[in-house]
């Protein structure tokens, strides 16, 4: 995929300390590749960031704490990978053993004529939910425009032995007209979140503001719709979502949200923009994406909340885990997962730190997921030569095979 540096500076330009994480650059690709026919690669750029804030004091590091939520018992076997330069561009994902990195599976396509596995999310019982997309298009001047487009959401299990079974379309989840920019299900399954985007015109923009969330019963194929705006204009409204996550009987979805300036179909986010983590109660009642409960605020000064990135819910709903990084005018850079009460706004546990390297080096995040009870976490990042790919165990990371992540776009289990 062509990248115009143009747009990529624009991304970063003018930012304070702050850092850029793939999945930001990952979104704005899938909406490219849906105005531009023809295209079948894409092209991973990193872009230099400089961190936030997160104040350890005297924190411990090492395991999560015991919050009297179910947890799963150990971690879990495989985890299903995603790269950037598959050479088999009609499979979507592969599954890889967690101890060798082995591929056990491939993720098929469970439909001919759709593209599958751009979000991929998982629930417990080692359920995984992943997006697929059907368009056409017709060139129209510079651009393409989109004639035709549909999401679908697949279901697939893992067998104790990392096969892949029972691929089965989820009840409700034929979206028409819609391109899926953001998936999460219910640590139970019974809920899937499904972020979504509809053309101006034919045309799908990398700024273009988010139609909205659909919450899909996955046993009925009810839906609620959350819906961005109503515009107001200079106003910081829902710019698109980063993460989501359920709590574990899914019924408050969480959302970690940029709230920027925008216009009726476009957003405008830059330099600060107001990252803020919202909950959205009942998750199956619907309403607009400016009524939700805020659980952490950047901005917020009273009291000086972290600055967290990706960060997911704890199934009993008490604490917020996401990655930050630190990097100081001078000296090394420190990548930290910390752990957030929701009711103090306060540090609570840093899982696992490291240094990555000098602001010159050019820190980045890949990707950061968890499990469904959010208590193992994969983490793909680094800065300059340093490369960290693994899952977090009692304040240490294993490494996860290829260990160094380069060609890895997302992995999850």
């Amino acid at each position: 995929m062509d990248w115009n540096p143009h747009e990529l500076l624009d991304l970063a330009a003018d930012e304070p300390p702050r850092w850029l994480s793939i999945e930001a650059i990952r979104r704005r690709a899938i909406r490219r590749r849906v105005t531009q026919a023809g295209v079948t690669g894409l092209v991973a750029m990193l872009v230099v960031g400089l961190g936030a804030s997160l104040s350890l004091g005297a924190i411990k590091i090492g395991a999560v704490s015991t919050d009297g939520t179910r947890r799963a018992a150990s971690p879990p076997r495989y985890y299903v990978a995603q790269d950037f330069n598959r050479n088999a561009p009609q499979d979507a994902a592969v599954v890889r053993a967690r101890t060798t990195g082995r591929v056990t599976a491939i993720v098929r396509n469970p439909r001919p004529g759709t593209q599958c596995g751009n979000y991929i999310s998982p629930a417990s019982n080692r359920t995984f939910f992943m997006t697929c997309q059907i368009w056409r298009s017709k060139p129209k001047g510079p651009r393409t425009k989109i004639t035709f487009l549909e999401t679908l959401v697949y279901r697939f299990q893992l067998t104790s032995a990392g096969k892949v079974t029972h691929y089965s379309l989820v009840k409700g989840s034929t979206l028409k007209g819609d391109d899926a920019s953001g998936l999460a299900a219910a640590p139970d399954g019974s809920e899937i979140a499904v972020e979504v985007l509809r053309p101006t015109n034919g045309v799908i923009y990398t700024n273009t503001v988010p139609t909205g969330v659909f919450v899909i019963d996955t046993a009925t194929g009810s839906r609620a719709f959350w819906h961005s705006g109503p515009y107001k204009p200079g106003a910081n409204q829902y710019g698109g979502a980063s993460a989501m996550s359920f709590t574990g009987d899914g019924t408050e979805l969480v959302i970690m949200e940029a709230r920027c300036l925008r216009s009726r179909t476009s957003v405008n986010c830059p330099g600060r923009d107001d990252t803020q983590v919202r909950a959205y109660s009942p998750a199956a009642g619907g309403g607009s994406l400016e009524k939700g409960r805020v659980l952490l605020n950047e901005l917020s000064p009273k009291p000086a909340a972290p600055q967290l990135s990706n960060a997911f819910i704890s199934p009993d709903g008490s604490t917020l885990t996401g990655t930050d990084i630190v990097c100081p005018k001078r000296g090394t850079c420190t990548l930290s997962v910390a752990q957030v009460s929701v009711s103090t706004k306060r540090v609570v546990r840093v899982l696992y730190q490291t240094r990555t390297g000098t602001p010159f080096e050019g820190v980045f995040l890949r990707f950061f997921s968890a499990d469904p009870s959010v208590r193992y976490f994969i983490l793909d990042a680094g800065a300059g030569k340093a490369r960290v790919n693994g899952w977090i165990d009692h304040g240490k990371l294993v490494p996860l095979h290829p260990a160094d992540g380069n060609d890895a776009s997302n992995e999850t289990w």
